[in-house]
């Protein structure tokens, strides 16, 4: 079975469709990833220009002069930390409603921890990109398993990432409210693919794979059914984009 397949029938359960998912993000991410080094020696030579300005012209900046020297800073090369951060992004601190109960024949999972933004997603730096995607692998368990996407929008704002997890929120939700069909204890992880992101085009792009665990079991109309093997698990691949903007890191996900 072909893994969009596998998908497609795993989240069909909700009555969602992968591409709701899946469509997670069009070109711009794609056209930024597969960018050439050019594209960071230019980001460099950039701000190596801003940085030699001369000190009258910072006294007179205007708002705006002091908004593009701001971006410019933040497009510039992060220094490389010469930490390993691949594997799973996992979140450090999750905020408890009561005790968590997984999904029953009475009720979906209630109770379900939310991600609590971590410090370092305001830092400009390797860590603090990190920290992000370990918040949106958070942002999304919660989503699997509420339909409640809101906590996305603490870590980005592009309208397509949104629009797209706003698809399958709603969906979900639907799945959960109108067919009482829900998973009783679904999971997801984000895992980073190397050691450290590539800039490029004034972005950083680091290689990621969401997967989802549907978990065995789930309730539909108050009747327990067991997910097919073969339909549980769900690995959906590609490149997170991160930009560093209004002190935050701000992704953007190509994923399919």
């Amino acid at each position: 079975m072909s893994e969009n397949l596998t998908r497609r029938a795993a989240l069909g359960v909700l009555g969602v469709s992968s591409m709701a998912l899946l469509a997670a993000c069009g070109s711009k991410a794609t056209s930024e990833a597969s960018a050439s080094a050019s594209g960071s020696e230019s980001a460099s030579a950039a701000a190596s220009e801003s940085a030699t300005a001369s000190p009258s012209a910072s006294a007179s900046a205007s708002p705006s002069a002091s908004a593009s020297a701001s971006a410019s800073a933040a497009n510039s090369p992060l220094p490389n930390d010469n930490k390993d951060y691949s594997g799973v992004a996992k979140l450090e601190k999750m905020e408890e409603h009561g005790e968590y109960q997984p999904g029953n024949a009475e009720h979906p999972p209630q109770n379900v921890p939310s991600p609590i933004v971590p410090e370092a997603m305001h830092q400009n730096s390797v860590a603090g990109f990190a920290a992000a995607l370990a918040y949106f692998g958070a942002a999304f368990e919660y989503l699997l398993r509420t339909g409640d996407m809101h906590y996305m929008n603490e870590v980005s704002t592009d309208q397509e990432t949104l629009a797209a997890m706003k698809k399958y929120a709603d969906s979900t939700k639907a799945g959960i409210e109108e067919k009482k069909t829900w998973y009783v204890n679904p999971t997801a992880t984000l895992t980073i693919g190397t050691k450290q992101p590539v800039l490029a085009q004034g972005a950083y792009n680091w290689t990621v794979t969401l997967n989802v665990d549907l978990g065995e079991k789930l309730f539909k109309d108050g009747k327990e059914q067991t997910v097919a093997a073969d339909k549980r698990h769900v690995k959906m691949f590609g490149e997170a984009v991160g930009r560093y903007l209004n002190n935050k890191w701000d992704l953007h996900m190509d994923i399919n």
